[in-house]
C-alpha cells in the first residue's frame, strides 16, 4: 500500500520551508492556527504554545483515517497496520503516556508515578521476531493515569461532527487552559471511554527504553518518539554532555544513522543547505 505523506503547515511556517516539504514529495494541506478562546497555553512548557492546532486534522473529513505523527518522530518501521485495523467510529487509537517521570520533572502532575503507569500493566511481546506486547486497556473506572495518552500518534477517522464538537468544547471547556500537555489532555478527556490503546511501540517515548526495560525491545520499535527538549538535533552526535544525554546515545543514534542517508541523498540538491543548517545548527 502506498499512502501519501501530508504535512498540515499554518500561516506561520515560510514558503522556503514549505518549498523545501513539497520537493521532499509531500502533500500540503493548508490549516488555519487554532487556539482556544480563552486563550493559549500557560503552562510551564512554552514549546506546548502551537499544539492546540493539530486538532485540525480531525475536520479533514475528505479522508477515511488519518494517521498524526509529530515532528519530532522516527518511523523505523512500517505502519500499514494503522490504516486497515478495526476502529469503531467517532474513536481513536493511540498509546498511553508513560507517567513514570523517571527524572522528577517539577511541573509535571502529581499523580504521574511509575505505580500509576498503563505501561507498567502491559503484557510483554512474546519471543517471535515481529511480536508486539499487549496493552493495558482501561475501564471506565481506571484512574485518570491510565485513561492518559501521548498524542505523538493518534489514528483517527475524521469526520465534521466530531470535529465541531472538539471544537466547541476546545472553546467553552474552563479546564483547557490549565492541562500541563494542552492538545493530549483534551484529547484524552473528549475521548474518554473511546479510545483503542495500541502497544508502546508505536509510539515509544525514548526515556522507556530505560525505566521499561522489560517491554523495550529494539528490533520491535515502529515509531521512536524523541520527547522532551533535547533533541538528537539539538545535541551534536557524539556531545553526550550529560549524564541525561548519555542515557539517549542508543536512540539518538537512530536519528544520526538515518540523517546521514538522507543526507547523502540530498546534499546535491539547492535546498539541502537550509535543511542542513536548521537541523543540527550548520551554517
Amino acid at each position: 500500500m502506498v499512502t501519501p505523506l501530508k504535512d498540515s503547515p499554518h500561516e506561520r511556517l515560510p514558503k522556503e520551508y514549505r518549498d523545501i516539504l513539497v520537493e521532499a514529495g509531500c502533500i500540503l494541506e493548508e490549516i488555519d492556527y487554532l487556539l482556544p478562546a480563552s486563550g493559549g497555553y500557560t503552562g510551564a512548557e512554552t514549546r506546548f504554545v502551537d499544539t492546540w492546532t493539530k486538532l485540525r486534522v480531525f475536520g479533514l473529513s475528505e479522508y477515511e483515517r488519518i494517521v498524526l505523527i509529530d515532528s519530532d518522530m522516527l518511523v523505523r518501521q512500517n505502519l500499514d497496520e494503522l490504516f486497515d485495523m478495526p476502529l469503531e467510529e467517532d474513536w481513536i487509537a493511540a498509546v498511553h503516556a508513560c507517567t513514570c517521570n523517571p527524572f522528577r520533572i517539577p511541573h509535571y502532575p502529581a499523580y504521574w508515578v511509575p505505580e500509576t503507569c498503563a505501561h507498567n500493566r502491559a503484557i510483554p511481546a512474546g519471543p517471535e521476531p515481529d511480536a508486539l506486547c499487549i496493552p493495558f486497556q482501561p475501564t471506565p473506572d481506571s484512574s485518570l493515569a491510565l485513561h492518559t495518552i501521548n498524542s505523538g500518534i493518534v489514528v483517527l477517522r475524521p469526520n465534521e461532527g466530531t470535529y465541531n464538537k472538539l471544537i466547541h468544547a476546545l472553546h467553552t471547556n474552563p479546564d483547557v487552559n490549565k492541562y500541563d500537555f494542552p492538545d493530549q489532555d483534551f484529547i484524552a478527556s473528549e475521548f474518554k471511554n473511546r479510545i483503542k490503546f495500541l502497544g508502546y511501540e508505536y509510539n515509544a517515548t525514548k526515556h522507556m527504553r530505560d525505566c521499561h526495560k522489560n517491554l523495550w525491545r529494539d528490533d520491535n520499535i515502529r515509531i521512536c518518539h524523541y520527547i522532551f527538549k533535547e533533541k538528537p538535533w539539538v545535541i551534536p552526535e557524539s556531545g553526550a554532555t550529560s549524564r541525561f544525554n548519555e542515557q539517549f546515545q542508543v536512540v539518538h543514534g537512530w536519528w544520526w544513522d538515518e540523517w546521514k542517508i538522507l543526507q547523502a541523498e540530498k546534499e546535491g540538491a539547492e535546498w539541502w543547505g537550509t535543511v542542513k543548517a536548521l537541523a543540527t545548527g550548520a551554517s
